[in-house]
Order: structure tokens, then C-alpha cells, then sequence
């Protein structure tokens, strides 16, 4: 008796993409009935606990299952009615394998009994009889289309989780998570990482002139140019309107301002599906850790007090950091910008110039 959980055998010639899934004993048959088995082309599952097996039978899909059990326990009972009720779905037909009481073990349960002798066989003629029915052929296909469609819509709902619908960049709530955990892996390791924080001049005239739809559109394709413009290492983010942030792991300053001011002559240059220039540019301000903070609100802050500081400076400029004298406002400053919960964008209490 084989005692590895869940591993299928294969067969050389599997007709059915629909496995056989045995509950309870000890293991998948060995010796000649294993092989008997693997030679019905299916394949073969295994699941030690019928407390378990609910959530197998609709993970798997299986063409049969057989139940092997010498009492009939509240687990067991609980599931024979389980998979009584996603046959009308699935198709579902139940084996339950017994040394005695003939009867059947559930009130309402829609199974057949294997018993003594002629293990294979009596598996080999079900399986002939329910697998030449119009009502499994047809049930398989509408299975198979239900989970497809079941995973196509937990993949969406993953991708909402943490893309921003618009730029298809990755949320504020995705980057708040990120950033505390790429602090934290620099902080054990003794790296540096920077933020560059990056805010679009001019898209507010793109609305007035071209109206909103047109704004989203130089916003998407900002998204599509930032994300073929830096290492597969940094994560982009779509923080507010239109701000973004990118985090350059194991970056310094120096050469991540290298990298900020390709970005802003790149955004510059962009241009419509026309060759038309989008008429924006961007203003980015740059810090890193650990020189610029301790903490990661710390560093975030200061990128963005160095974004403020190339809006001051006539936008479409890069900013770091260190290279300008702050004023006594700095602390009031430094306390306005924040994360008020992961869903909500980073807000300023102190109001930046009319310059976009």
C-alpha cells in the first residue's frame, strides 16, 4: 500500500483529463491491482481523510470516486451528501467499497456499492457505462467551463487587489505593503534603496484642452513607458492623480537620479498614436535610505519635499534630497504627507503650487 499523499499514477494512455479519487485507507492499490489500475488510462488521486475530501472532489473534478471505509463515521456521512448534491453539476457519481452491509449508507445518497471480489471490473464497467452517457460527456464540458471561468474571475479580482485600473502599475496599497517590506530587507541586510516620486506637469491643461478621456489616455501611456523603462527589480506605482513612485532596491541616490532624469527627458519626448507630443513633462524629486531617513514614511517624505522643490524651480527638473536649503516650514512639511490607511492616497495638508 503506497502511503504518499495525494500523488497521482500515471497511466501510458490517459483518456480522460478527469482522474479517479480514492478516500480513505491506507494509499492507492499496489501490486496487481494498482497496475490493473494505472492500466484504466485515469488519473489516480489519493486522499487520506474523507473530512478533506469535499474539497478535493471540487478541486479535482474526478470521473469516480471510491470511498473505501469499514464504518460509516460523520465525515464520511457529511461528504456522501456533499458530492449527492454538486452531481447536478458536475456529474458526480460516488463508489462506496465495503466488506459488508449492502445497504446504502446515506438516506438520499445517489451511489453504487462495490463490493467483494472483481474490484476492476466492477470499476471498469461503471466507467464504460457513465463515460458513453450524453449526460457525463456534456457535464464534463460544462465543469470544465465553470472552472475556467471561475479562475478567469479569481485572477481579475488578484490583479484589482493590487494594479491600479487605469495604468495597469500597481496600487497605493500594493506600494505602501512593498515599501515597508523593502525597508525591512535593508534594514536586516545593511542595503540602500531609493524613491523616486514622480508628478506630471501640464496634465491638468490636457484635460481642459482634450478633455478627461484624453488625460487618462497620456496617463496610460506615462504607465507603459515607466514600466519599459526600469529594471525588472523596481516596482512602479500609481500613488494619486498623477503621481507615481518607483522603488529602486539596492539603488543609491547618485545613480538613481541618473535614472530620474532619463525618465523626465523620456515622459518629454513622449507622443501620441499620431507622433503628436502628449504636451506634459514631469517634475521628480529623489531620496534615498539610509541617508535620507530612518523610516520609510521618513524617505517618502523627503522625496516628495524634493518633488515640491523642482515644482518651485520651474518643473520639468529632477530634485534630490540634500541638494537644497529647506526652510523653518521642513517639519510642518514632513508631517503632511501620509498614509492614512492602505487604501487611501497619500494626502498633503500643505498646498503645493498652481504650476501643473
Amino acid at each position: 500500500m503506497s502511503s504518499e499523499k495525494k500523488t497521482p499514477l500515471k497511466a501510458a494512455d490517459t483518456r480522460s483529463n478527469r482522474p479517479i479519487l480514492w478516500i480513505g485507507g491506507r494509499g492507492l492499490p499496489s501490486g496487481a491491482t494498482g497496475k490493473k489500475l494505472v492500466a484504466l488510462g485515469y488519473p489516480l488521486y489519493w486522499e487520506p481523510s474523507s473530512g478533506q475530501a469535499a474539497r478535493a472532489v471540487a478541486t479535482l473534478q474526478p470521473v469516480m470516486v471510491v470511498v473505501e471505509s469499514e464504518r460509516i463515521t460523520d465525515s464520511l456521512r457529511a461528504f456522501l451528501f456533499t458530492i449527492t448534491e454538486l452531481r447536478s453539476t458536475i456529474d458526480m457519481v460516488a463508489f462506496q467499497l465495503r466488506k459488508s452491509e449492502p445497504r446504502v449508507p446515506v438516506a438520499g445518497f445517489d451511489g453504487t456499492l462495490l463490493k467483494g471480489s472483481g474490484l476492476i471490473p466492477q470499476i471498469r464497467a461503471v466507467l464504460a457505462a457513465v463515460e458513453g452517457s450524453r449526460v457525463f460527456k456534456s457535464a464534463g464540458i460544462r465543469a470544465q467551463k465553470r472552472i475556467a471561468k471561475l479562475r478567469t474571475e479569481l485572477d481579475r479580482l488578484r490583479t484589482l487587489a493590487v494594479r491600479d485600473d487605469l495604468t495597469s502599475l500597481y496600487n497605493l496599497r500594493f506600494f505602501n505593503r512593498s515599501l515597508e517590506t523593502e525597508h525591512q530587507r535593508a534594514t536586516r541586510f545593511g542595503r540602500s534603496y531609493t524613491l523616486i516620486f514622480l508628478d506630471l506637469d501640464g496634465l491638468r491643461e490636457v484635460n481642459a484642452r482634450r478633455g478627461h478621456l484624453a488625460g487618462g489616455q497620456v496617463l496610460k501611456d506615462v504607465g507603459e513607458f515607466l514600466k519599459g523603462r526600469i529594471r525588472r527589480i523596481d516596482l512602479p506605482a500609481r500613488i494619486g492623480g498623477d503621481e507615481f513612485v518607483v522603488i529602486c532596491p539596492e539603488t543609491t541616490k547618485a545613480a538613481a537620479r541618473l535614472v530620474a532624469d532619463r525618465l523626465r527627458q523620456g515622459i518629454q519626448r513622449l507622443q501620441d498614436s499620431r507622433g503628436k507630443s502628449l504636451g506634459i513633462t514631469a517634475s521628480i524629486g529623489v531620496a534615498s535610505f539610509p541617508e535620507d531617513g530612518d523610516l520609510p514614511e521618513d524617505v517618502l517624505q523627503r522625496a516628495d519635499r524634493a518633488l515640491y522643490e523642482a515644482k518651485a524651480l520651474g518643473k520639468n527638473r529632477v530634485c534630490c534630497w540634500g541638494e537644497f536649503v529647506t526652510d523653518d516650514d521642513e517639519k510642518s512639511f514632513l508631517g503632511s504627507v501620509h498614509h492614512t490607511d492602505d487604501a487611501t492616497p497619500i494626502q498633503r495638508t500643505k498646498k503645493k503650487p498652481t504650476v501643473n
